[in-house]
């Protein structure tokens, strides 16, 4: 993802819109495929466990009889909209005026994506019916910010996806799940809620960015009526957040004070600023960030996106240029403060859901800035502050399990100073009539502290599970906990624009010369080594806000890195709580991941086998970025092919044989037939000479594979050639950056999000578990289902897992104003077990399955799931 300073990315084109399109569907049944889940309980306990309540819910005899008039058939869904409005506008009518949500019909009203800078890169949708928030009506035509939760129609039972597969269900998913992503985005919901009605069935599904949990059949006629009022009762009464269940109690909206500040500040520290950096600022937020090493939480006001990650069950990595919010709290209201008169500097600010498996980010930016002395930081990015809230989250809950349980004190008799993972006392909350919260899960309520690694604290988690870290598959069983996501906020220093906004092939070649250099310094001098080298990832400094900066370009995103165990650095911060972290001595297994964005990882990663991601392999991904992005916008062509149809024979993301395949190719034949730059000498021997280094690295692999010694590229060799070209400073052209008409028309050469792509196995390979409820009982068609495979057995998975509320249920539980967590089946209502399936195939173009030390401990497990009956 982009740390950068352009307002929409430059890599979409416009077919990639289209919903239509086959590369559209084949992205979501691709995402979609084993990630929806049927919930293992009844309808009463996914709603008493997903939407936990603040208020207790007495149902109305006068409900019963809501949909009387509802009746549809296939195909002639529409007609039953109004009989549907006055159903639901039945059941809500005793709830409180400021409790009570408005519904819509918008099946003819095209709702962009929510972020305006990339509406042109996202298809809209049109759900059919829309529901205001609490106590404000919705407008004639609602956009994203006014609708809380969507309802999609179908016109019979038979069309209720869930059972089944095939093309058709999958189509039918696809509309939730992009009415799910679309609400998490817009509101930055932690997860969202929506609705299907098929004929007389209904079905609750909630999404979250691990996966999607599915409520079993509801009829309509018999009882469904009631379950909805229940259901939207506890929707509108969170215990946590506001004013819906499933918002981020961290994160409140821009008011028109906090908007003016910003821009104030802004054009203080830079008149000039650009317009499209302000034009959105009623989209903006305001998140608190948790910082790990301090335990601070520090407010920022966000006024600007800058990158979104679409995908629903991925990273959802955004990010937005930020200020810090310094202002006080004084008689009732945020004003400057008096003692901090210079103008707040832009930074960036990166939000995202790593996987539980995974080393937090933090963690490399701490072992960096340990390793490497500011005066000697090169081309890397420095991280202000950063935190994963998930983490926090996940032990303050463990801890109220324990204490519930009877393992530690109660807090009440044993009081202590709240702490941050660190030892650092977590800051005090503000004033009661704040309207900000500190960081908690709880807003300003009294008992808003944070968690802390010593016996007692001042509060209790309210909620039977986190909500910062996903929780889904634990829901099914534990042994899936590895597949889960924990929410992650970061603050960079540096801001950049992308390297296709470069203003000379020059300035271009500088930008990756430095940021090998800044790869270099992380690898030599901290042992960290990147492993996702890509367009995103390497920027170009923005002068306006670094006017002295001492380099061009700089390297980010360390969120796929790995580091050699010998330097670990045992920062107090750094020691994650999270029984799924990889310890060191898994550092080698974990090297072996085919990690990368697929269109720039060396040609050598794409085959497919078992190799360690190694230096060599990075250094090629930086040749394949510059030659990527010279191909669409620089003049230049080889043998009268144009850069921009070269471009589309040499980077195909169908399957790792056609990518191999054309990159070989191009490799071939630009050795013998240069790539020429009119009026660019120092470019075209450049690129000459760095083909000819990549493509005998590429032919090596033969020789390496008998197990002869082989040269490899190295970062002297590669630094030298660049070096070499830049020294002619008479032979560089100035702004010879062009457009590129791909942009226009064609989505094959658009790159895809970072990929972590697991080597093809020797037997099955483990992936994800399949609902029973998913799985056709005999041959597997195009829809979300594959053949069943192994899990890894819970000692391997780790040496002990998160604590949770079943495990530790005591034979008399404290009263609490909430209640006990309800209790789960581990299995389904129908008996039958969850399951995996086979892996995804990674040549899609779109992330699938990690693959870890931890799923592939099943071979020596031998542990399984047996397949249902």
């Amino acid at each position: 993802m982009s740390f950068s300073t352009c307002s929409a990315p430059s890599t979409s084109s416009g077919s990639d819109v289209k919903q239509d399109s086959r590369r559209v569907k084949k992205g979501w049944e691709d995402e979609l495929k084993d990630r929806i889940q049927v919930f293992p309980g009844t309808v009463q306990e996914f709603i008493d466990t997903l939407l936990p309540c603040s208020t207790p819910f007495v149902a109305t005899p006068e409900v019963l009889n809501a949909f009387w008039a509802y009746n549809t058939h296939q195909g002639d869904e529409v007609s039953s909209y109004p009989a549907l409005l006055s159903g639901l506008e039945r059941i809500l009518s005793s709830f409180p005026t400021d409790k009570r949500i408005s519904f819509a019909a918008t099946s003819d009203n095209q709702i962009p994506f929510p972020f305006t800078s990339f509406k042109d890169h996202h298809h809209h949708t049109k759900p059919d019916l829309s529901a205001s928030f609490p106590g404000m009506p919705i407008p004639l035509k609602p956009v994203w910010k006014h609708i809380s939760t969507v309802i999609e129609v179908k016109g019979s039972a038979e069309e209720d996806p869930f059972p089944r597969g095939g093309e058709r269900h999958v189509g039918t998913i696809t509309q939730l799940a992009k009415n799910a992503r679309n609400l998490m985005l817009a509101h930055g919901f932690l997860c969202s809620f929506v609705i299907g009605i098929y004929g007389n069935i209904v079905r609750l599904a909630r999404f979250d960015h691990s996966c999607a949990l599915v409520s079993p059949c509801i009829d309509l006629r018999l009882g469904g009526a009631r379950v909805l009022q229940k259901f939207f009762w506890h929707f509108v009464h969170p215990i946590v957040g506001h004013p819906v269940v499933g918002n981020d109690p961290t994160i409140s909206k821009l008011d028109k004070d906090s908007r003016e500040w910003i821009r104030w500040q802004l054009m203080r520290r830079n008149p000039k600023v650009p317009e499209k950096h302000l034009s959105e600022l009623k989209q903006g937020r305001r998140v608190e960030v948790y910082d790990n090493a301090t335990g601070r939480a520090i407010p920022y006001l966000l006024y600007h996106v800058v990158d979104v990650n679409g995908r629903l069950f991925s990273r959802a990595t955004m990010v937005w240029r930020a200020i810090e919010d310094t202002r006080v709290w004084k008689d009732g209201r945020l004003v400057p403060d008096p003692t901090r008169p210079e103008p707040v500097k832009p930074c960036i600010l990166k939000e995202a859901w790593r996987q539980v498996v995974r080393p937090a980010e933090t963690e490399y930016y701490h072992r960096l800035q340990d390793c490497i002395d500011e005066e000697e930081r090169f081309g890397l990015a420095k991280m202000v502050y950063g935190g994963d809230i998930g983490e926090l989250e996940m032990r303050w809950w463990q801890k109220t399990m324990e204490r519930r349980a009877g393992i530690l004190p109660d807090p009440t008799t044993n009081p202590t100073t709240p702490t941050s993972d660190s030892g650092a006392a977590i800051a005090a909350p503000p004033p009661a009539d704040c309207p900000y919260p500190m960081f908690s899960s709880i807003g300003r309520q009294a008992s808003s502290t944070s968690p802390t690694d010593t016996p007692g604290v001042v509060a209790e988690f309210p909620l039977h599970y986190p909500q910062h870290q996903t929780y889904s598959w634990r829901l099914l069983d534990a042994e899936y906990q590895h597949l889960e996501r924990s929410h992650m906020r970061i603050v960079i220093d540096d801001v950049g624009r992308p390297l296709t906004q470069f203003t000379s092939t020059r300035e271009l070649v500088e930008a990756i010369r430095d940021a090998i250099i800044g790869h270099r310094l992380a690898w030599e001098k901290a042992g960290v080594l990147h492993r996702d080298v890509s367009l995103g990832n390497i920027l170009i400094v923005d002068e306006q806000v670094h006017p002295n900066a001492k380099f061009i370009g700089f390297l980010h995103d360390f969120d796929y890195s790995s580091s050699t165990a010998d330097q670990h650095h045992n920062r107090p911060e750094d020691r994650t709580s999270s029984p799924n972290a990889i310890s060191d001595g898994e550092v080698e297994k974990n090297k072996k991941e085919r990690t990368g964005t697929y269109y720039f990882m060396a040609v050598e990663l794409i085959s497919g086998e078992t190799i360690i991601h190694d230096v060599h392999h990075d250094l090629e991904s930086f040749y394949w970025i510059l030659l990527w992005v010279l191909l669409r916008h620089a003049e230049c062509s080889r043998n009268g092919d144009s850069g921009e149809a070269l471009c589309e024979k040499t980077f195909i993301w169908e399957n790792d044989d056609l990518s191999m395949g054309a990159k070989n190719n191009w490799l071939q034949k630009t050795t013998t037939h240069k790539l020429v730059f009119p009026g660019n000498p120092p470019l075209t021997e450049l690129m000459t000479a760095f083909t000819r280094q990549v493509a005998s690295q590429t032919a090596s692999q033969f020789l390496k594979s008998l197990g002869f010694p082989v040269s490899c590229l190295n970062y002297d060799l590669v630094l030298d050639l660049i070096n070499q070209a830049l020294a002619d400073t008479a032979g560089w052209p100035p702004n010879d950056w062009k457009r590129c008409s791909l942009l226009d028309r064609d989505a094959r050469t658009v790159p895809q999000d970072v990929v972590s792509l697991p080597p093809k196995p020797e037997s099955s390979e483990p992936s994800l578990p399949s609902s029973p409820r998913l799985r056709p009982k005999k041959t597997v068609g195009r829809g979300l289902q594959s053949a069943p495979g192994q899990l890894p057995s819970r000692t391997q998975l780790a040496s002990e897992r998160p604590l949770d509320p079943r495990d530790l249920r005591p034979s008399k539980r404290r009263k609490t104003a909430m209640g006990p967590p309800p209790t789960i089946p581990a299995k389904s209502t129908n008996g039958s077990s969850c399951r995996r399936s086979g892996s995804r195939k990674c040549g899609s173009g779109h992330e699938p399955v990690r693959s870890s030390p931890r799923l592939a401990a099943k071979k020596a497990s031998g542990s399984s799931i047996p397949p249902a009956e």
